[in-house]
């Protein structure tokens, strides 16, 4: 029988089957609209129970705050990548495809046990890596093979920890890395490596700048907002339900400062914009992995906040760079923002908000980081964070200041009218939250209140 905390989940399975039955005869707009039908459909039924109590749920899943606002970006991230998910990069599978990775994500960001966790990184991975190599260009396919090898060994060692976790507690639910032996230290220390594979945390990471700069844009944004939330959302339910041992805490956090400084260091030499993105995933991703390391998981409404100022950016951020037409970088940005005002300014909010300054929404979240560490007495973390977030300034500054040069020569396409959906969602978010984030910060207490 279908609980009503699987609702969402169902209405993302069915809209993905009904696509790909869709995709060989019908026209390519009626299978995205049916694809964008139940993306919205799912993000409204979570809207709609956000507050209310948890429901009863299968014995692989959970039914809480953190999964419905999981399932609720990762529907939207979804129906924001439709937008500029171009036909001829992902074929007619397109829409299908997408719908199988924002279920894989919010199953993953529901699972309350190992088969459950590693199915949901499974569907996101498989789903992800079609989406990659559908042009079947040279750039694709490699992407395609550099998103799979090291997902491969992620799961691998992931399934290789949970195998010492149960060999040592008998359980499989996330209490299994809970013994003090060193069997389940080994196992925990697999488990971290297989998670900072699928978060792309130093020193594995390598497959991320790649990714982000061969497969079509909208595959690398749904990677990096979909897929990041529900693996962060992953990590949170594990450092809650384990106990903060040395093997976890330290190397969870000697992974957060080397991501920090290493991620930052190598956007900084990077012209590309949408190889600039995939080094300051990483570098985001080391920024919420020490706010776990100082205890987010009890209290994760500030990971989630920061979570959702980080999606819209990298959003707007990738449309801009696909709906160029051409490799973004910073010289064939310049002058973006006089020529095409929608794109230049959605992209300079969205680069205001990943480096954390005021009016957008990354400013309250670089707040939120940075008030956590301080309280937890994290001072190296602080430091890393500093440090970081000083050479993020010049990391976007870069292509900030490119948007607004005088002396740019460049003609840009106009916008589809999709993009410029996406755009002013995007922006708008970035705009009105960060300057009124009362709304959404008592949203998200009610859902993990």
């Amino acid at each position: 029988m279908l609980t009503t905390g699987l609702i969402p989940h169902a209405i993302l399975g069915l809209a993905a089957v009904l696509a790909m039955l869709l995709a060989p005869r019908a026209r390519p707009d009626m299978v995205r609209g049916v694809a964008a039908f139940g993306l919205a459909l799912a993000a409204l039924a979570v809207l709609g129970r956000m507050a209310a109590p948890a429901a009863p749920a299968p014995p692989l899943f959970v039914d809480d705050g953190l999964a419905r606002v999981g399932t609720l970006l990762a529907s939207l991230s979804g129906l924001a990548v439709l937008g500029f998910l171009r036909s001829r990069a992902s074929a007619r599978e397109g829409p299908a495809l997408v719908c199988i990775v924002a279920l894989g994500a919010a199953a993953l960001a529901s699972a309350a046990h190992v088969a459950s966790l590693f199915l949901g990184l499974e569907i996101v991975s498989l789903a992800l890596i079609g989406l990659f190599a559908l042009p079947l260009t040279r750039a694709s396919l490699e992407a395609g093979y550099k998103y799979l090898l090291p997902g491969a060994a992620g799961s691998a060692a992931l399934l290789l920890g949970a195998a010492l976790g149960y060999a040592d507690t008998g359980q499989l639910d996330f209490t299994a890395w809970s013994g003090g032996t060193r069997l389940a230290a080994l196992g925990t220390a697999l488990l971290l490596v297989g998670l900072a594979f699928k978060l792309s945390l130093v020193p594995f990471h390598l497959w991320a700048p790649d990714i982000y700069d061969g497969a079509p844009t909208a595959a690398a944004a749904l990677a990096g907002t979909a897929a990041k939330v529900a693996v962060v959302i992953a990590v949170l339910r594990v450092d809650a339900a384990a106990p903060a041992g040395p093997v976890w805490s330290t190397g969870l956090a000697a992974l957060a400062l080397a991501s920090i400084l290493l991620g930052n260091l190598a956007a900084l030499r990077q012209p590309s914009l949408a190889r600039m993105i995939g080094y300051s995933s990483v570098a985001h991703s080391g920024y919420i992995a020490a706010m776990i390391v100082c205890g987010a998981s009890a209290a994760p409404m500030t990971i989630l906040f920061y979570l959702a100022a980080y999606v819209p950016a990298v959003l707007a951020a990738l449309c801009v760079a696909g709906s160029l037409g051409a490799p973004a970088t910073n010289d064939s940005l310049r002058g973006l923002a006089w020529r095409r005002p929608l794109a230049g300014g959605v992209l300079a909010l969205a680069l205001v908000s990943l480096a954390g300054l005021p009016v957008a929404m990354g400013f309250l979240a670089k707040l939120f980081l940075l008030e956590a560490l301080v309280r937890s007495g994290a001072w190296l973390l602080l430091g890393a964070v500093v440090i970081g977030s000083g050479l993020g300034l010049f990391v976007y500054f870069r292509f900030f200041t490119a948007l607004f040069a005088r002396d740019g020569e460049a003609s840009f396409p106009a916008l589809h009218r999709p993009d410029r959906a996406v755009l002013l969602g995007c922006g708008g978010l970035l705009l009105l939250l960060g300057l009124y984030p009362a709304p959404l910060i008592d949203y998200l207490l009610r859902a993990v209140g």
